[in-house]
């Protein structure tokens, strides 16, 4: 089987169960809660954007250096 299909399938099952989630009030609270508690906040978001710009950064110079 194709990795493409996979990764759709999985896509799918996610929305699925994202909307069957966010039917009962009582679920939705807790996966709204599970979301807030897992995000980054403050001064660790702004680590995790610069860290991400410098491996951005670091991957278009390899790129760069390494083409002939």
């Amino acid at each position: 089987m194709r990795p493409t299909y996979w990764i759709i399938g999985l896509a799918t099952l996610s929305i699925v169960i994202g909307l069957f989630m966010s039917r009962d009030p009582e679920r939705a609270e807790r996966l709204s809660q599970m979301y807030r508690d897992a995000a980054f906040t403050g001064e660790a978001r702004q680590m995790a954007i610069m860290g991400l710009a410098v491996a951005i950064g670091a991957f278009v110079v390899y790129l760069t250096m390494t083409r002939r």
